[in-house]
């Protein structure tokens, strides 16, 4: 008996062997076993470099040197640049994780043309469209950037601008993320075809009013601000008019900002195109700025961290 029960416990440490890590052996026909977490390629770090394309500047960062990367570009506001931009939304650390690269470019005189009215510096009034399709074109020949449709990412002046782009050039655009932007009155700037919309907008926006826009005749002086629509009226130029509309839900991860959230989204067989991010108090702001913001323009609201809400939109899309 006790030959017996040792040749049997031999019998069962050999099959045990066999069905757990013969699947080392490229011989067995068994399956390796999946990867740990331990075992994964961790995000890469981004990697930031200025360039030119004729006289404007812009900063590109990449997630590496790994070929192929989507692309995101980001606006600045009026007055503000590249650099700052890039410092007030680090962008480029959540897009890295993801797999993308983030291109920060300069604007004309610190300004976008974000409807198509001719001025002194801008006398066709498309320069800028002009602009950013040749800065995307010489970024596609880049082997780290992917020849894919870019996300538009803008803040102010600089989220019209990308929502100009967009509805100009809408098979060029994976999505549009306009922070305390708002559609032209221009009507020549509306969308010509379907560009997924992430909108965040502070209802205390001293500068671009939630709820009228900037009033006026949709010509403008050289150098004042954009007349502008509501924000409701620049989310319903995005929406499917047969789009179901969810009831505002509402959030305060940080009660001590002075602001809340209520999100909405507009949703149709194809799924969430439009989000609304009504930041109650706000002002106008980025939310969860890296950088200080003149506090003049209202309260800066941390329950929405907008550049990680930026990025997520652009690159989890199923398109």
């Amino acid at each position: 008996m006790p030959r017996v029960r040792t040749v049997a416990v031999l019998l069962l440490v050999a099959l045990a062997l066999t069905g757990c890590g013969g699947g080392d052996d490229p011989e067995s026909g068994a399956a390796p076993p999946p990867a740990s977490a331990s075992t994964t390629t961790p995000p890469a770090d981004p990697v930031c470099a200025g360039g030119t394309l004729g006289p404007r500047s812009y900063v590109l960062c990449t997630a590496g040197d790994a070929p192929g990367q989507g692309l995101i570009v980001a606006l600045h506001g009026r007055g503000a640049s590249a650099a700052e931009m890039q410092a007030m939304t680090a962008l480029e650390v959540p897009a890295a994780a993801a797999g993308y690269a983030v291109v920060y470019p300069d604007a004309l005189v610190g300004a976008w043309g974000d409807d198509t009215f001719p001025t002194d510096s801008r006398p066709v009034g498309d320069e800028d469209i002009v602009f950013l399709d040749s800065l995307v074109d010489a970024l596609h020949s880049d082997p780290r950037i992917g020849d894919g449709p870019v996300g538009l990412v803008g803040f102010s002046n600089g989220a019209g601008m990308a929502l100009r782009y967009a509805a100009e050039r809408p098979d060029a655009v994976r999505a549009v993320v306009s922070v305390a932007g708002q559609l032209p009155r221009d009507p020549a700037v509306r969308p010509t075809g379907r560009v997924p919309l992430l909108c965040l907008h502070g209802d205390a926006d001293p500068i671009r009013p939630y709820a009228t826009g900037n009033p006026g005749a949709p010509t403008r002086v050289q150098g004042q601000s954009t007349p502008t629509l509501s924000t409701p009226e620049t989310v319903a130029a995005f929406a499917r008019p047969d789009a179901t509309h969810s009831a505002p839900e509402a959030s305060d991860p940080e009660p001590g900002d002075g602001t809340s959230v209520l999100t909405e989204h507009w949703s149709d067989e194809d799924g969430t195109r439009v989000v609304l991010q009504t930041l109650v108090g706000g002002g106008h702001t980025w939310p969860s700025a890296h950088t200080a913001l003149d506090p003049g323009f209202g309260n800066v609201s941390h329950d929405v961290d907008a550049g990680a809400e930026a990025v997520t939109f652009v690159t989890d899309l199923d398109l």
